[in-house]
């Protein structure tokens, strides 16, 4: 019996044990010892029992046989194997878009796209908030990050994308320019430029962003400026936080007219 023969037939054995042994645990240890592609992925797709299947697709290396296996198998764990498994980006995509797939998995198929562009498509394109913020947490090329910040018209990727930005000169541009107010008191948080803070506190629209910029703001001339000159109470009261300067707090309590106001920066004198 020549060699090979001898090889077909002991894999013609395991074969038919993989397919017919009635203990789990027969099939399993056969299934272990098979490379064939197509025949693993029939036993995946048949087996009875989970341990058996799982064994197979520990054996699959076949994208498209691995990606059948994570969208359409009924065993979570087993779907999550075949998932970390898979280097196919589209079958990866696929995964990733499928909004009645479960969240873990679709983020283990992110974890899967080292590719930044792709992971930018997700995050622009996707419908899943969620699955837009997670494959935000898996890119880190900046010019990425940049174009998904003032591209994406979902105003919760922006914010969150900004949490990733470096450049204060990006980061400035957006609070001065976005359109919604959420988005822009992101940008500031970041910001250390304060003559930049200083305009937005005195010329943002939203009150939300002026208070973010001011809590930022270290020139006490300023502060008191814009306590004198803000129409909003918060930013009023956030500014008065941030003045330390005994001089600059009495000038405050000689003028203003507001009985909380005066009561609150004599507190303050008098622990300073």
């Amino acid at each position: 019996m020549t060699e090979n023969k001898k090889e077909n037939e002991d894999l013609q054995e395991l074969k038919v044990q993989a397919c017919a042994a009635d203990e789990f645990e027969e099939r399993a240890n056969a299934v272990k010892k098979i490379t064939d592609q197509t025949f693993l992925l029939d036993i995946a797709k048949r087996d009875t029992h989970p341990y058996v299947r799982q064994r197979a697709v520990e054996n699959l290396c076949d994208q498209q046989a691995l990606g059948y296996i994570a969208m359409h198998e009924r065993d979570y764990c087993i779907r999550m194997l075949a998932v970390k498994k898979i280097n196919d980006l589209k079958i990866l995509a696929e995964i990733v878009l499928n909004q009645d797939e479960d969240f873990y998995i679709r983020k283990e198929a992110l974890l899967g796209m080292k590719n930044q562009d792709k992971l930018a498509e997700i995050a622009l394109t996707a419908k899943d908030k969620d699955i837009k913020c997670a494959a935000i947490c898996f890119i880190d090329n900046q010019q990425i990050l940049t174009e998904i910040a003032r591209n994406s018209d979902d105003f919760f990727v922006r914010s969150d994308v900004l949490k990733k930005i470096t450049d204060q000169s990006i980061l400035e541009d957006v609070a001065k320019t976005d359109k919604d107010y959420y988005v822009r008191a992101v940008a500031v948080q970041q910001l250390t430029n304060q003559q930049v803070l200083e305009y937005i506190s005195f010329n943002d629209s939203d009150y939300y962003v002026r208070k973010e910029a001011v809590q930022k703001l270290e020139d006490q001339y300023i502060l008191a400026k814009i306590f004198e000159t803000e129409d909003d109470v918060q930013v009023q009261k956030t500014a008065l936080k941030r003045i330390t300067n005994k001089e600059i707090l009495k000038e405050i309590l000689n003028k203003t007219q507001d009985r909380h106001f005066k009561k609150k920066i004599s507190e303050m004198l008098a622990l300073t």
